[in-house]
């Protein structure tokens, strides 16, 4: 009887388990990086338009959450002289699933439009088909499974979860999704019934959050068109106030504010000024604000030096000498067990480098660091025939935070986009390094992150890892979102 009743049961699969008709597959417009075009935000809005209607059809539909899609796509339009080329991949959502990849050309800007149609065409059978491999292989393991009679419950072993979830909640926290993908973080006060002030920046917008049980927006001020956000940095003014610092690149110049808040309000109390502004602690020691100059040709110009602000007047004291690569934003300092000052910077290419006092290299590493989709940009006519881009793209790095143990850490960013200027991460870590004497060398690093991770800030008066992540990207009619994490370091 039994063997009658396993064949009644393999004869009853293939008609459940195989659909008769295929589902829709759902993608997600991601970004769409340009490159070597003038009118970029225009075209980056008009290629994102256009792909998105030629996808949408009877076999694919293009949602508007990353969370319900089956596929991301993104795409890199790169124009040299009137050829242009269009190259788009589609990464599943599903691990295991395989990645597609497609492109078109064309030799004018008049074959754009019928150029993306086919684009959209080549991305659209391979989505399809890719789906309905994906839905074989699960109509077979299903037949494959109710075969099976005998099989033994697997060993726990076989099962690695996530230390969050054996844990529970006691040792980390999480908070609610959060509107607005957020690129910079910066922590203001601690109150007194344990709850703290977090500030967070878009490219235009700044938000002030109260951390209780959940993140609760307070107040927050949406900057002009022309305006962008490269840094956020609070520190306690002369007067015990908390100041709030935003850099911000106006038409590619330096055109920054400083904001303070004033009951449940945004308040601002200093404009237009000409620095580069970040506050830290060297060499674990007094935090400070710190500024820097931009030059004509250069990025960044001058020395660092530490800035005190009385009303709108910035006066600069203690220059430092940096060493090659050393800006504003990609140095910080430690000391060794006999007192020895080192340097540490990364460099434009994410490697860490260690300086003695006389800004000699000592160290190397020999992985990338660092990571970023933060850029802004500056006009580079000079260069225009060799990069066939009219601007220069300047990428925010992670900074590199000192504790008061001469412990150094620094945030790393993987993607599975990036190549020159077209940069999409999808996963960071936050890595604890700490001298020996001649290197660097690793003490700790946390799990990567499921989202790509902008920036992250230590709390070391509570001892606590703060992660902002960007869980869906900025598109066509919304902002994104973002969430905050925070991990006790143990």
């Amino acid at each position: 009887m039994k063997p009658l009743i396993v064949l009644f049961a393999l004869l009853l699969v293939p008609i459940t388990a195989v659909p008769t008709i295929a589902a829709q597959v759902r993608v997600f417009m991601g970004e769409i990086n340009i490159t070597g075009a003038h009118n970029r935000d225009e075209l980056k809005t008009t290629m994102q338009t256009l792909l998105a209607s030629r996808l949408s059809g009877d076999r694919v539909t293009v949602v508007g959450n990353v969370a319900g899609a089956d596929a991301v796509i993104s795409a890199t339009y790169i124009s040299i002289g009137k050829m242009f080329s269009i190259d788009a991949v589609a990464t599943p959502t599903a691990v295991g699933n395989t990645v597609i990849r497609a492109f078109v050309q064309g030799d004018t800007q008049d074959e754009l439009i019928p150029a993306v149609g086919k684009l959209a065409e080549k991305l659209t059978t391979e989505l399809v088909k890719s789906s309905h491999t994906a839905q074989q292989i699960t109509a077979d393991t299903t037949v494959a499974s109710a075969a099976k009679t005998n099989v033994m419950t697997a060993a726990t072993g076989d099962f690695i979860k996530p230390r969050e979830l054996e844990k529970g909640a006691a040792n980390g926290w999480i908070s609610q999704r959060l509107n607005g993908a957020a690129t910079l973080i910066a922590v203001g006060t601690i109150l007194k019934d344990g709850s703290r002030d977090i500030f967070l920046a878009e490219e235009r917008r700044l938000a002030y959050y109260r951390q209780e049980k959940e993140m609760k927006l307070v107040a927050e001020m949406e900057l002009k068109p022309a305006d962008k956000i490269i840094s956020l940095d609070t520190i306690t003014g002369g007067d015990g106030s908390l100041d709030i610092y935003l850099t911000i690149i106006r038409s590619g110049e330096l055109s920054s504010q400083v904001w303070r808040v004033k009951g449940d309000s945004l308040v601002m109390v200093a404009e237009k000024l000409p620095y580069y502004f970040r506050s830290t602690a060297l060499s674990g020691g007094a935090k400070k604000l710190y500024a820097q100059s931009m030059g004509r040709d250069d990025d960044f110009f001058g020395e660092v030096a530490e800035a005190t602000r009385v009303g709108a007047t910035i006066n600069l004291k203690n220059p430092l000498k940096m060493p090659r690569f050393g800006t504003i934003y990609s140095f910080n300092q430690f000391r060794d067990r006999d007192g020895k000052t080192f340097t540490a910077v990364i460099n434009p290419d994410g490697y860490v480098i260690v300086y003695d006092e006389q800004l000699k290299e000592l160290w190397r590493s020999n992985d990338k660091f660092g990571g970023s989709e933060l850029f802004f940009q500056k006009e580079d006519d000079a260069n225009q025939r060799v990069s066939g881009d009219r601007f220069r793209w300047i990428f925010q790095n992670q900074r590199i935070q000192v504790t008061s143990k001469g412990e150094l850490l620094v945030g790393k960013n993987d993607g599975f986009w990036v190549l020159g200027n077209a940069r999409s991460y999808k996963r960071g870590a936050v890595y604890c390094l700490t001298w020996n004497g001649s290197s660097l060398e690793e003490k700790w690093r946390t799990r990567e992150t499921q989202n790509y991770m902008p920036d992250y800030f230590f709390d070391e008066t509570r001892n606590e890892l703060l992660f902002l992540q960007t869980v869906q990207r900025p598109g066509i009619s919304n902002r994104g979102a973002s969430s905050l994490s925070i991990k006790k370091v143990e």
